[in-house]
């Protein structure tokens, strides 16, 4: 579908293309890091396992009601650049805020975002990083790679002591091994952490001190998706971490 011909509202429901030809034929991209950062950086051994149902709750709950003179009901631009949205502050952000989503930013000398949504003041200062999408080539998340590690309450210790006793420190395999160990790094800036190839999206949640220290959910648009888009699994991913800061906000007496 041509971006231009859906409304920014209705998108939200609508899978990504699928006759895209990709220059690369093979059905998975073997990868490595050369980065010093990522290599150092310590693999996600296990993770619990998260349901679409979560994202879809977060989605229907906050998604704005759409009126005729709302600006969602613009058509897709076929070009994105840097974009600013700005919300009412009953809908979903915290009054006098706003959110920003930026791309290619740089957080030191070895780390650089290729997007990041952020929460900022009316002033311009930035009140927290909510979240980090990490954009990948294509065909390098195979859910296959993520499966062994998924855990639950019942299954959490035997299978971290068991991570503990693999070289690799984890249960996640090939490219999962690396794609964790950089959305691990980008937990130091924030707990939130996307990896999208186009074709399939997994979701990082760093949460140490919780009972679920880390959670995991792998999503693409193949076959029944019970109604979840990327678009969709996106605005509930920020949704999320949004949440989590209100959560921490000081309650006004």
């Amino acid at each position: 579908m041509n971006p231009s011909s859906s409304a920014i509202v209705t998108a939200f429901n609508e899978k990504l293309p699928t006759d895209v030809a990709y220059a690369f034929r093979e059905p998975y991209r073997v990868i490595r890091s050369t980065a010093s950062s990522t290599i150092e950086s310590d693999p996600v051994a296990v993770y619990f396992e998260e349901e679409v149902e979560t994202y879809h709750k977060l989605f229907e709950s906050h998604f704005p009601r759409i009126g005729a003179g709302s600006p969602l009901n613009a058509r897709m631009p076929v070009h994105e650049q840097t974009h600013l949205l700005e919300t009412e502050a009953d809908q979903i952000c915290p009054s006098n805020t706003r959110i920003i989503c930026r791309t290619e930013t740089s957080t030191s000398s070895t780390s650089r975002l290729d997007v990041e949504w952020s929460l900022h003041d009316t002033q311009g200062v930035q009140l927290a990083r909510l979240a980090i999408l990490e954009i990948k080539n294509t065909h390098v998340i195979r859910k296959s790679d993520f499966q062994r590690a998924a855990v639950n309450k019942q299954t959490f210790q035997a299978r971290m002591a068991r991570a503990m006793n693999e070289d690799s420190m984890t249960l996640l395999q090939h490219n999962a091994v690396w794609l964790s160990k950089q959305a691990h790094k980008y937990s130091q800036y924030c707990p939130y952490v996307a990896i999208f190839d186009y074709n399939a999206m997994f979701i990082f949640s760093f949460l140490p001190q919780s009972t679920k220290p880390v959670r995991g959910f792998y999503f693409d648009e193949n076959g029944r998706a019970s109604g979840m888009t990327f678009r969709r699994l996106l605005f509930a991913f920020v949704v999320r971490s949004l949440r989590g800061y209100e959560a921490r906000m000081p309650q006004r007496p």
